[in-house]
This record gives structure tokens, sequence and C-alpha cells, in this order.
């Protein structure tokens, strides 16, 4: 009895232990607590657009978008709302005017500018004494105006053709009509001659004005009705020189006032051929170079240009001059 019950106590605390280790090894453990984290919102995209660097007072002329002008961060939903009243590009208020006045850091919108007028690009003078520009209109064609390569802010020399008529008096021989002797007279005879010579130089383009092309004329027909519209010219065609015989335009120029004396003057002159011809500068070429002018004298003497033999004198004896009713044949002059 007492080894049966030793026995049944251990098998019962041989079966306590297998159910707690049963308990410990096969029960589902607890999930962990998760914590919800912070979710932080979705950063709203940016754009640059200009805005005010310093105080800018109105009526201002932005030419020195460096010192006036800077970049600000606005969001990106503001700017989609009205793209056509910011400026994303410096370089976009070049030469533009102020209406109004503008605050430190404030951003720039369309309606606070307007265009410069053309007063405003005029360049100011070198130096204190020096004289200032004005804007002188100027017509040119393809034959003087570059062939229509000149662009705004460009610099040109104007060469410049006159022509000059002098009064000359020269001996003539004449017969007096009641002696029959030979007599020296003056006769008046107008020499015409011309001279061109580099006039005004470094002179800078404002603006190039065309006259506007018509878009609805057709292509004409041989019984002068217009026909389709021609096809506008393809990609190669725009890039690649032309010639339009006959064209042009008008070049606004800035120059002093001696200057445009001399334009003008040299426009009056009344001579069916072009009386001044452009010749368009390279980049930063700023000298002033000293010409001569050229005259068919300079071009002899000084260029060695050659010139046509005089005629041969014609040798007579001095009964082949004297006046009768008939004269006989001149005697051949030896040849050298």
């Amino acid at each position: 009895m007492r080894r049966g019950g030793l026995l049944l106590l251990l098998g019962v605390v041989i079966a306590a232990a297998a159910a707690l280790l049963f308990f410990f090894f096969f029960q589902t453990p607890p999930a962990p607590e998760t914590t919800a984290l912070p979710q932080e919102p979705t950063p709203v995209p940016l754009r640059k657009v200009v805005a005010a660097r310093v105080d800018i007072p109105a009526n201002t002329v932005l030419t020195d978008t460096e010192t006036l002008l800077t970049l600000r961060d606005i969001p990106e939903p503001e700017y989609n709302a009205a793209p056509d009243q910011y400026f994303t590009s410096v370089g976009e208020l070049t030469t533009k005017v102020t209406l109004r006045a503008l605050n430190a850091t404030e951003i720039i919108r369309a309606r606070d500018l307007t265009d410069a007028g053309l007063s405003f690009q005029v360049p100011p003078p070198d130096t204190i004494d020096a004289p200032r520009n004005k804007v002188f209109p100027l017509e040119v064609g393809n034959l003087t105006g570059v062939a229509d390569q000149i662009r705004p802010g460009d610099s040109v020399d104007l060469v410049m053709t006159y022509e000059i008529r002098r009064l000359i008096i020269r001996p003539s021989l004449t017969t007096d009509p009641e002696t029959g002797q030979l007599i020296v007279t003056p006769i008046e005879e107008t020499l015409v001659d011309r001279v061109t010579k580099t006039m005004v130089q470094n002179v800078q383009v404002l603006r190039v004005l065309k006259p506007a092309i018509p878009q609805d004329t057709g292509t004409p027909t041989p019984g002068g009705a217009q026909g389709e519209p021609a096809p506008p010219p393809s990609s190669t065609q725009q890039q690649s020189d032309t010639y339009v015989p006959g064209a042009q335009w008008i070049l606004l120029l800035a120059m002093t006032d001696q200057e445009a004396e001399i334009v003008k003057f040299t426009l009056d002159q009344q001579d069916p051929k072009p009386q001044i011809t452009l010749v368009l500068r390279g980049r930063d070429d700023g000298d002033i170079e000293e010409t001569t002018g050229i005259t068919l004298r300079l071009l002899t003497s000084r260029y060695g240009l050659p010139l046509p033999e005089p005629l041969q004198p014609l040798a007579l004896a001095p009964e082949e001059i004297t006046p009768g009713p008939a004269r006989p044949t001149p005697t051949p002059f030896p040849q050298p």
C-alpha cells in the first residue's frame, strides 16, 4: 500500500510537470502592442520667383538686376494659380520700369512693371563731359544695311559718299571772226568729283523696324487671282540666309547731335545712288579709326591706282591750222 501510493504520487507529479511544460511551450504569445507613429504632412513643392532685394523706388529702370533683384520660394500651387503674374528669371526684368515703389523681399508681379520706352534704352555717355546720345532713324536696304544682319545692340560705322561739283576756268583757242586769228578765251567747266569717308563711328543700334508682311496673301496665279497660301518655310530654310530684293527697313541709332547733323546733311544730297553705307563692327570693338577718305587723286597717288595713258598729241603744220575753206588730212604722228 505504501509502495503503490508512492508510485501514484510520483505519477501525479510527473503529469503536473508535463502539463506545466505544455502550458509554457505551446501557448500563443500575446501580440505586442503597436504605438501609432505621428504622420508628417506631405511637403508642398516650391517655385522660385523674382523678388526685390532692396527697396526700389517707383519709375526705376531695372538695369542693374543683380543689385536690385533676387529669387524667393513660393508654394507651387500659388504659382500655378497665376503663372503669368510672376517672373522666374532675373533676366526677364532687364530694362523694365517699376510702376510703384517696391519693398525689399517683396515678390514682383507683372502688374508692377512696364516695358521701358526707347528713351530708357539710349546708352549713357562714356564720360561726364561727353555729349549725350539721341535717337536718329536711318532707312537702309540690303546693300546699305549689311544685308539685314544687324541686330539691336550691334555697333556700326557710317561710310558716306559726297558728290562735289567745282567750277573750273580753262583756256580755249577760238577764231576771231573779223581777223581770222586764233585767240585765247577762258571757258567755264563744271568738274564733278566724288569723295568717300567714314564720317560717324561706333554708333549703337537700338531697334530694327521692318514692314509687316501680309499673312493672308496667297500665291499669285497667271490670271491675277490669289491661289492657296504658300506653305511656311521649313526649319532649314528659316535658318539659312535669304535675300529679299528691294527690301527696306529702318534702324534707330544712338548718336550725338553733331553726328546727327552729319547724317542729315548727307541724306539731303541730291544723288540717286546711296549716300550712306553701314559697316558692322565686331563684338567689343570700340576703337575710333583715323581714315584719310578716298578720292580719285588719293587712289592714284597713295594707293597706286593706275590711270589710262593720255592721248598722244597731234602734230600739225602751221598751214594746217589756218582757217580756210578746206582742211587737209592731218599728218599721222609717228609711233615711238
